[in-house]
Formats: C-alpha cells, structure tokens, sequence
C-alpha cells in the first residue's frame, strides 16, 4: 500500500523533531553530566546519561518505524502520549527568567510533534492503520500489528 501523504508528512515532522531533539541533547549534555558530577550522591551515575540517550533513541526510531513504515495504530497513541509528556516537562522552562535557548528549541520540537501528530489522525491516515471509516476503535488493527 503507498502511503498516503498525511503519514508522509508525519514522518518528515517526526524526524525533523528527532534531529532537534539530538541538537537539545548535545547542547545541554555538558549542563546535565556537571550537574551529575557536583552532587556527591549522582556523580557516579553520569552513565546514565548515555543510557538515557540510547532510550531516547531507540524509543523515538521504533515510533517513526511503527507508525509511518508499518501503519501500526495503537504506536500512535504513543506518539500521542510522549508528545505530550515531552510539551508537560518543557512548561517549567518557560516561566523562568531569561527563558534558555534550548527551551526555545524545545518549544519548536513540540510543536513540530505536534504537527506530526495531528497528521495521524487525518481522514487520509485511516486506511493506512487499517481502520474502517465507520469505525473509530483502533483495536481493528488487522495485518498490520506485527513488527516483522
């Protein structure tokens, strides 16, 4: 099945989110593992870090797979949750004085998420989630549940 443009778009809006999100990261990676290291009771977790990074990665490339290579729809709940999550944590930045530059990143990565987003529940997006028009349950995923 060809993909409908809807999903196309999605997938371009995901990944320019994902690569701000890696700049976010890269940018802000020298604040957090000296914040680790100052405090004698996290210094030496500053592995974590790269853990976290690799979650992150891997978390975000299996949503972009699932959804806009596989049409599996209940992946795009999850799109949906972590959209929103990510939107949650950014609203403490934006009441403090001056407001970072990685905020203003942050503030444009959620909204490029949240235009992707909305891109999944387009009407054009429906067949490709294997979803009947008349039917608005995503439990009717049909061929398309399975990763391999």
């Amino acid at each position: 099945m060809t993909r409908p443009p809807p999903i196309v778009r999605f997938e371009r809006l995901y990944l320019a989110s994902f690569a701000l999100g890696l700049l976010i990261w890269a940018l802000t990676w020298d604040q957090l593992s000296t914040q680790l290291a100052a405090d004698p009771r996290t210094a030496g977790f500053g592995w974590m870090l790269v853990a976290a990074l690799g979650l992150n990665v891997a978390i975000a490339l299996f949503q972009w797979y699932a959804v806009a290579r596989r049409g599996i729809a209940w992946v795009r709940w999850m799109v949906v949750l972590l959209t929103a999550l990510h939107l949650l944590t950014l609203l403490p930045g934006l009441f403090g004085a001056p407001v970072a530059l990685t905020t203003l990143l942050g503030l444009v990565r959620v909204a490029l998420e949240a235009t992707a987003v909305a891109q999944l529940f387009a009407p054009a997006s429906r067949d490709w989630f294997g979803l009947d028009v008349a039917d608005d349950q995503d439990a009717s995923d049909g061929d398309r549940e399975e990763l391999a």
